[in-house]
């Protein structure tokens, strides 16, 4: 599984015209799916499953490439919270495009039904570790 996450990590960044990492396509997909925002770091960290560290080092990258915009809320100083940026909803298209080409690459030559039993599978596996 490292092998094949390594590798589409690989070639996500090596065919993408957008200059974002895997992960951080996630979380402009995971914001564009909520509206585009807000929705706070905590919500990310939770979406992403990943640690607080991780989260904020991915939104600092984002919003030093113009793609998000962080701010503390309003009403309470202790949640930060993601905006999406016009920047973001321009390559919106282009970046589910470029997921989608990449998801055919890997499924290809595996039938509908075969597909459905590796998602079944592979959704149990994570459900034994999380």
């Amino acid at each position: 599984m490292k092998l094949i996450t390594d590798r589409v990590s690989t070639l996500f960044s090596l065919r993408a015209e957008i200059p974002l990492t895997a992960a951080q396509s996630r979380v402009v997909m995971y914001l564009e799916a909520c509206g585009g925002g807000p929705v706070s770091q905590r919500d990310i960290e939770q979406y992403l499953n990943v640690s607080h560290t991780t989260a904020k080092g991915l939104l600092q990258r984002l919003e030093e490439k113009g793609f998000v915009r962080t701010a503390f809320d309003s009403h309470d100083g202790r949640v930060k919270n993601v905006y999406i940026t016009d920047k973001a909803h321009q390559s919106r298209d282009e970046l589910a495009e470029h997921i989608n080409a990449l998801t055919e690459q890997m499924m290809q030559g595996i039938s509908t039904e075969e597909e459905q039993q590796l998602f079944e599978l592979l959704r149990r596996v994570y459900l034994n570790i999380k």
